[in-house]
């Protein structure tokens, strides 16, 4: 009898925070004491069958919370207008789900909601009909978003790289690519000539037109220089597989989580040198490979040329240097303290140094 009770107990313990919904729920007793009265509502028509509406629960959930604070202006509320078809009837329901629009005062004559089911859309419209500001805490995306009016500054950029996704919002096959596609934006967040981005083909038709689009999602590649020949991107969407193609064709050295591998940053024909300069015997010879390198510095367009010869300076000087000055980097990458862009610089510096150890077979996870 005890577990009984305790089982009772789990269960109204369970109900009341399945409860604790900021939709409110409307039935044939209750909509015209809510609905038309001095606040406005976006109501949703459902069925508990309809896969749609149960593909629309959790953001519906979400619009209701972002709204939250401000119930005394508008609300959001859902009908079951399968158990209730009085009011489905009532509203000429013919599909599931089916969103409404109720002005204030109005219960009979409401706007039918046409736009997208994603939640910036469902937030978008009804701030506007409202005239309420959301308090949805959104995510900060490294996805760069393109519209018509952008999207020629960026994608056809000479100097720039894009990696452009053409998706609608209520695209499934879009919603799961979006995940991977933001931690690939991340990847290359530190790539200033490699731009990931996407753009709504809903409300740009225009420029889907004009790049063929038919499906969804469709994405395309953009690579530097003039008169831009697109290029489909037709691989597999998984992480690796867009790091493996945009490396090749924006010349980077990436890594799944947006790290540097270990070529970033080398310059082969000063790693040429190196090898020169580590097989050296004599300092007349380390002189003129100095010498040779600060040569070939000077032609190179890479801010790291010169340190290469800074390098070799400094083992001039001091012979334990290399191995010093790697774990000193070593310390400071590993420490978690220091910003994307300088945790690229000294990788980097690291890749270089590395090449100089007269021990080629030491690698990254030997340090």
């Amino acid at each position: 009898m005890k577990l009984s009770f305790l089982t009772i107990l789990l269960l109204l313990i369970v109900g009341s925070f399945a409860s604790e919904s900021n939709v409110l729920e409307l039935t044939p007793s209750n909509f015209d004491e809510v609905i038309g009265k001095d606040k406005f509502a976006l109501v949703e028509f459902f069925a508990p069958w309809c896969g749609h509406c149960k593909n629309l629960a959790p953001i519906y959930e979400q619009l209701a919370d972002s709204f939250s604070h401000a119930k005394n202006q508008v609300i959001i509320a859902k009908v079951d207008a399968d158990n209730h078809k009085d009011l489905g009837s009532r509203f000429g329901i013919s599909g599931f789900p089916t969103l409404k629009w109720f002005n204030k005062g109005e219960a009979n004559n409401p706007d039918e909601y046409d736009k997208g089911r994603d939640l910036d859309s469902l937030i978008s419209f009804v701030e506007e009909k409202g005239g309420v500001k959301s308090r949805v805490k959104k995510p900060v995306s490294s996805v760069m978003e393109l519209t018509s009016k952008n999207f020629d500054e960026v994608a056809l950029n000479p100097e720039k790289n894009a990696l452009v996704e053409f998706y609608a919002p209520w695209c499934g096959h879009c919603k799961n690519l979006a995940p991977t596609y933001e931690k690939v934006a991340q990847d290359y967040a530190q790539e200033s000539a490699c731009i990931v981005a996407n753009m709504d083909a809903t409300k740009n038709e225009a420029v889907a037109k004009r790049y063929d689009v038919r499906g969804f999602p469709t994405i395309k590649f953009f690579p530097k220089g003039e008169n831009k020949t697109t290029i489909d991107y037709q691989g597999s969407r998984t992480e690796q597989d867009f790091i493996d193609f945009l490396n090749k064709n924006c010349g980077t050295h990436r890594l799944v989580g947006g790290g540097l591998s270990e070529e970033a940053g080398r310059i082969p024909e000063l790693d040429a040198l190196v090898v020169k300069f580590t097989n050296s015997h004599t300092p007349k010879e380390v002189d003129l490979i100095i010498a040779e390198t600060k040569a070939a510095a000077e032609k190179s367009d890479s801010k790291f040329a010169q340190y290469y010869v800074k390098v070799m300076e400094k083992i001039k000087d001091k012979k334990d240097y290399i191995d010093n000055e790697i774990a000193r980097l070593d310390k400071i990458i590993k420490s978690g303290t220091i910003s994307a862009s300088k945790l690229d610089d000294f990788t980097i510096r690291k890749n270089i140094l590395t090449n100089f150890h007269k021990n080629k077979s030491i690698t990254h996870q030997d340090l």
